[in-house]
């Protein structure tokens, strides 16, 4: 199921900054290789990412043409992903220290996670190889996996089931490794507290607040059969960041389970490769801006949430939860980690305490990720109020295709209490 969009081509040389040059990835390549006999004879700059599609990086796809004393001509594609560092963008990012953090886990934290599936014989490429961590620039250059066969799944479609569980079992290997990593190294997740949700800034609150209350009055629109559910929204709406928030938190005093978190687990941050006959055989993980530590309902409700196709999104939680369940606790074994696990039980009671984050996922980052109007889709769009952000905001969620989601998923969250007023 590989996205119908072919990767994005368009010349960025204009936009490319003025380091990005022939002299900054001959350097580059050679002290990736350890080969400095390393010439670089053609470089080319491309988008990698279409408009719309990432709202907090720069994103190249770089072509080199290089050759050495131990090689002759090859022709190789490289990511070079960096931050918005300008503007509002650039401010609000500061605040979440994005590049910091993604910068920390290529190069020490993406490693071991890589040599613990390794130790018990799993194969796949996991997460994308980090070749350089450029902290003067913030920038990582890393291995383009796209000529290998890996695809993104199209967003507006979402993912069946058979690229849900792959997703799934990715993800129960990235927190069981977290559990062995913190066993052997007790600090080694300190650094990172700030997913998009947190209590360390309010930056973001802003974007919270304006799609909520865009959604809040869109569902006021739906008819009289719908004013139970716009009086819930507007009730709700004094408590929303706050209830958010509390997902977040961890409890010292409790033995609820805690991971590493991606913290944006949602369909454009996975590649699939694809056998001959069109069956996924591989996923990695990308994108670690807003990692964190914590309940591992961050990753499991954002993902199901946002990426999952209509009818699994509808009916198939449970069986999932189960599925990542199993997933999670096999592999902490096989990795020989010493705590104790929580019972099925137990998991699943702890989840109830953090389900909200279902409703946050669905409210806040469903729409804005189903966005099919590229042309006003950028940073400023979700965090300013000015009247072209409040009418991108009204856009994402007026979308016919979203409102049929949110059609199905308010009866399901008001009988589970997500919508009432929490203790």
């Amino acid at each position: 199921m590989p996205e119908n969009t072919l990767p994005a081509c368009l010349n960025a040389s204009a936009d490319a900054p003025d380091w990005l040059n022939e002299v900054y990835v001959e350097q580059m390549l050679r002290c990736a290789f350890k080969d400095a006999s390393i010439k670089v004879r053609k470089l080319d700059v491309f988008y990698a990412v279409p408009k719309g599609n990432n709202y907090a990086s720069i994103i190249f796809r770089i072509g080199v043409t290089y050759h050495s004393q131990l090689q002759y001509e090859i022709a190789r594609t490289f990511i070079v992903k960096g931050m918005i560092t300008e503007g509002i963008a650039g401010e609000k990012l500061r605040q979440y220290d994005v590049q910091r953090k993604e910068m920390d886990v290529y190069q020490f934290v993406i490693p071991e996670l890589k040599l613990l599936m390794k130790s018990i014989g799993e194969p796949g490429e996991l997460y994308p190889t980090a070749l350089i961590v450029d902290r003067k620039r913030e920038v990582i250059v890393i291995k383009d996996l796209t000529p290998e066969g890996y695809r993104m799944v199209d967003r507006t479609q979402g993912m069946d089931i058979v690229h849900m569980k792959m997703a799934i079992k990715l993800m129960a290997k990235m927190h069981a490794s977290s559990l062995k990593m913190r066993e052997q190294q007790p600090n080694i997740f300190v650094p990172y507290n700030t997913c998009i949700v947190t209590r360390e800034t309010d930056a973001f609150y802003p974007m919270f607040v304006h799609i909520f209350n865009a959604l809040t009055d869109e569902v006021g629109k739906w008819g009289s059969e719908w004013k139970y559910y716009h009086e819930k929204l507007q009730q709700l709406a004094p408590n929303f960041v706050e209830y958010s928030q509390r997902v977040v938190d961890n409890d010292p005093a409790s033995d609820d389970l805690c991971v590493f978190v991606q913290g944006d687990m949602w369909v454009n941050n996975f590649l699939y490769k694809y056998d001959g006959q069109g069956n996924p055989i591989d996923a990695v993980l990308l994108d670690f801006q807003y990692c964190t530590y914590g309940t591992p309902m961050i990753d499991f409700c954002y993902l199901y949430y946002t990426s999952a196709r209509d009818d699994i999104r509808q009916n198939c939680f449970d069986e999932l939860l189960q599925y990542y369940y199993y997933q999670l606790v096999d592999y902490a074994r096989r990795l020989h980690y010493r705590a104790r696990l929580p019972t099925l039980y137990q998991f699943l009671q702890q989840t109830q305490r953090k389900m909200f984050y279902a409703v946050y996922s669905t409210f806040i980052a469903l729409p804005v990720q189903m966005n099919d109007n590229t042309a006003d889709a950028d940073f400023e769009a979700l965090m300013c109020n000015d009247e072209r952000a409040r009418n991108f905001k009204r856009m994402v969620v007026a979308n016919e295709k979203y409102q049929t989601i949110l059609r199905g998923l308010l009866p399901q969250f008001d009988r589970k209490g997500l919508l009432d007023k929490l203790d």
